[in-house]
């Protein structure tokens, strides 16, 4: 069995993992000038603001004319509150400018972005497709690689603590039973030192990639991201030697290796973070108190039995007061850091988050089962259940691990639509769709007929709302294919109905819909 328990963990790795794109957790809400904005002179500053507390080390931003030069060798500077950024920018003559800017967010995850905008005169050509403007994610490979490094790295921390704990209360009943659960937990904590340094390298190359020496110091050194990782590697390094000698000392520093944990994640990045990470702790807390206690049942069921007969009936009760903590906690921190529940269906973060709740679910259940299997002494059921809820247990921790690194609130997104209809085709365009102006390019195809384009018009209509009015774009003729306008917009975040007219000189119609999702951050 004790051969088993890896490989059941691996093939679990496997078998659920797949690749996800991780998504910078800070929230671009307001950029001046904004995205494919066409501005009759150059304003005395650019700025950046951010839904969330921004790094104060770093963090960059520049203004690059039309031959890729940077306009200004100025610094950015950051706001008192941390989330905005700006730099004062001097007069420019008339052209096309790129906006850039790089930030770490609070709870330590970069954020990279590239706009255009444009002083004297008119944006040509359509919208970007790509629109790199906001919140790109990460490569693929660094994506499977952060991901795999962090579920390995939250199960060594769980069942580490778990066991320095639960070390004090499993009464075994020989010396020898205790120096088989001191070797097991060795191997376990020296692959919790191994994932910790490789999680926080891992880390380091995105965070810090492109920064400069006095910035890697400053944010090792003043950061919660880099004092997590400091401290975190002090706490392994006195724990190898001092951990299980001394009751007191091993919750101190159980406590303490959890607590600085919490530092490094959405917990630190909220508008109330004292709270939120009380909350990130306990939650820690109880599930490696579960951990720890299952898999020690597991392990030691054929060989130390006794042990394990006489442990359950403590650990079952404490087991149940951890999940249900697991509940409460998990369900108040979700609260704090989506804007509201409803988002959670429209990410990855929520998708996987709603499938941790099932399977919590499943483990009281499959908890009844075990407390019910213990009164009756059915052993063998027992042994099955307890496999089960090892099966179940790893399966959370790797949603744990890939949901640490997502991003919990919906981006708003650039629209890319095609659609054909009776013959003509139409592609519209669009800048990031968020609250407030965004730039539209409707390119329709030629009439078969041999007509011309007479007209072309969009609307929104908002839906879900009553009766209210549609809210009509006018655009204007770019080119002989292209109609556009950099002033459309959407008053306010919800669910709208995007409809594309276009008239041709024979007095045919095309008419074409879309619903779009503009989320509020």
């Amino acid at each position: 069995m004790n051969k088993k328990v890896p490989l059941l963990l691996c093939l679990l790795l496997l078998l659920v993992f797949h690749p996800l794109k991780t998504s910078a957790h800070a929230v671009l809400l307001k950029a001046t000038p904004e995205e494919q904005s066409e501005l009759k002179e150059m304003p005395d500053e650019v700025s950046l603001t951010f839904n969330e507390r921004l790094d104060g080390e770093v963090f960059d931003l520049k203004v690059r004319d039309d031959k890729g030069e940077v306009i200004t060798k100025k610094k950015a500077v950051i706001s008192e509150d941390h989330k905005t950024i700006s730099l004062n920018v001097p007069n420019q003559s008339k052209g096309i400018y790129t906006l850039s800017y790089s930030i770490v967010s609070a709870d330590g995850h970069p954020v990279k972005g590239t706009y255009i905008f444009s002083v004297g005169e008119k944006i040509a050509g359509p919208v970007s497709d790509s629109n790199d403007g906001f919140q790109q994610g990460s490569d693929t490979i660094y994506n499977i690689l952060l991901s795999i490094v962090q579920v390995c790295y939250y199960l060594f921390l769980l069942l580490s603590v778990g066991w320095v704990l639960w070390k004090w209360f499993i009464p075994f009943q020989t010396k020898e039973n205790e120096e088989t659960y001191g070797q097991k937990h060795k191997g376990i904590y020296l692959n919790y030192i191994v994932f910790l340094v490789l999680s926080i390298v891992v880390q380091a190359m995105n965070v810090l990639n492109g920064s400069s020496a006095s910035q890697i110091g400053a944010f090792i050194f003043s950061s919660a991201t880099g004092l997590s990782w400091i401290i975190s590697l002090f706490l392994a390094f006195i724990g190898y030697f001092l951990v299980s000698k001394h009751k007191g000392f091993d919750f101190v520093w159980a406590g303490l290796v959890l607590l600085v944990s919490t530092l490094n994640g959405h917990a630190v990045a909220t508008n109330i973070p004292y709270y939120t990470v009380m909350l990130d702790f306990i939650h820690l807390i109880t599930a490696a108190l579960w951990a720890g206690g299952i898999v020690y049942l597991l392990l030691f069921f054929k060989k130390h039995r006794e042990d394990v007969l006489l442990f359950m009936p403590k650990f079952s009760k404490t087991a149940l007061f951890s999940l249900l903590l697991l509940i409460i906690t998990g369900i108040l921190y979700t609260l704090v850091i989506v804007p509201s529940i409803s988002v959670i269906f429209h990410t990855t973060w929520g998708i996987l988050l709603l499938v941790k709740v099932g399977l919590v679910c499943i483990v009281l259940i499959i908890g009844a089962l075990v407390r019910n299997a213990l009164k009756k002494n059915e052993q063998t059921n027992l042994k099955k259940l307890l496999t089960l809820d090892v099966t179940l247990m790893a399966l959370i921790v790797i949603i744990v691990g890939i949901i640490t690194h997502l991003n919990p609130i919906p981006q708003n997104q650039p629209l890319l639509w095609k659609e054909e209809q009776q013959g003509m085709y139409i592609v519209t365009k669009t800048s990031t769709l968020q609250q407030g102006n965004f730039a539209i390019v409707v390119s329709p195809s030629q009439p078969k007929d041999g007509s011309s384009i007479q007209m072309v018009t969009a609307t929104l209509t908002p839906k879900g709302k009553g009766k209210e009015e549609s809210i009509e774009i006018p655009l204007e003729k770019e080119d002989s294919s292209s109609y556009k306008t950099s002033k459309a917009v959407l008053p306010y975040a919800g669910e709208w109905d995007l409809s594309v007219r276009v008239v041709t000189t024979e007095l045919d119609e095309f008419i074409i819909h879309k619903n779009i999702q503009v989320f509020d951050h």
